[in-house]
């Protein structure tokens, strides 16, 4: 078998197990709660081991496939790399968070919600744990970069070419939150054509986040940048909403049209598109960056 069967048959094995070992536990969860019941109250502890190995299915999926195939697990992406990679660590934290603050912008300028009313050191208080706050949570997060960025983008390149890995592996890094988005995450439920819009939209973004995050990686050749990245991304957005809406208002209500203007400040990573395929990277083992 030459290497790019190798490596079809690889991502083939990877995409099965990252698959299973999420949505099992997540159609589980479909089956008997709302999703946002999930993370309130009793509910959450019977299936916290469920939630747990969801959120990390990517990276077991790595390591299993790994084992399967006699690939090995030995692998230099789960180096820190601190030493001249300090700016992409802390482009990592606060790129997200600027992102997060033209949104905070977009929801004043549209008036949505109920403005909230803080002093300075309220709001300096709400950026700093925007900031702080996700670094802790990025071993959450480090489950899927481990295998998305660590393994798959990569393995996509090796079978086609960076574009592919691009464009094919944020498709499917948005399929995989399907079992999410039919429940309201991110989008919600009422819109026209849920879920199946949401699903689309849910890939297009993945796409998008997906090059800024696969860029930390190819310029660091360590995933924990885009960890970090990732966890800024999920869990210092929602603290900067403080910033704009008083923390019981139902952001979650405001029209489809609005959210997706919402999503627009993340396009703001296309920009790294044309350096992320000017020339090839530590990872492909040519040219270094």
């Amino acid at each position: 078998m030459n290497n790019r069967s190798a490596d079809i048959k690889r991502i083939v094995i990877y995409l099965l197990l990252s698959f299973s070992l999420a949505w099992i536990p997540w159609i589980i969860m479909n089956s008997r709660y709302d999703f946002f019941e999930w993370f309130t109250g009793e509910k959450q502890y019977p299936f916290l081991w469920l939630m747990l190995l969801s959120g990390g299915a990517p990276a077991i999926a790595t390591f299993l496939t790994r084992l399967m195939t006699k690939e090995g697990i030995a692998d230099d992406l789960l180096r820190l790399k601190l030493k001249g990679h300090l700016k992409y660590y802390v482009l990592a934290v606060l790129l997200p968070v600027a992102v997060g603050l033209l949104r905070c912008i977009l929801i004043r300028q549209m008036h949505l919600g109920e403005k909230a009313e803080l002093s300075g050191l309220q709001t300096a208080s709400i950026l700093m744990q925007a900031i702080t706050m996700p670094l802790p949570a990025a071993f959450n997060t480090f489950g899927e970069e481990y295998g998305w960025r660590g393994y798959l983008y990569p393995k996509l390149e090796s079978v086609g070419n960076r574009p592919l890995a691009i464009i094919a592996g944020g498709i499917i890094w948005g399929l995989w939150h399907a079992p999410l988005t039919v429940k309201g995450h991110n989008f919600g439920t009422d819109y026209p054509g849920f879920p199946y819009v949401g699903i689309l939209l849910m890939c297009g973004f993945c796409v998008v986040l997906g090059i800024f995050f696969h860029w930390l990686t190819q310029k660091t050749g360590s995933v924990y940048p885009a960890s970090i990245a990732h966890s800024v991304t999920n869990n210092g957005a929602a603290m900067l909403l403080l910033l704009v809406v008083n923390a019981d208002d139902a952001i979650q209500k405001v029209p489809f049209s609005a959210t997706l203007l919402l999503f627009a400040p993340t396009l703001l990573y296309l920009l790294f598109l044309p350096f992320l395929m000017k020339k090839k990277d530590r990872l492909s083992g040519k040219v270094p960056v």
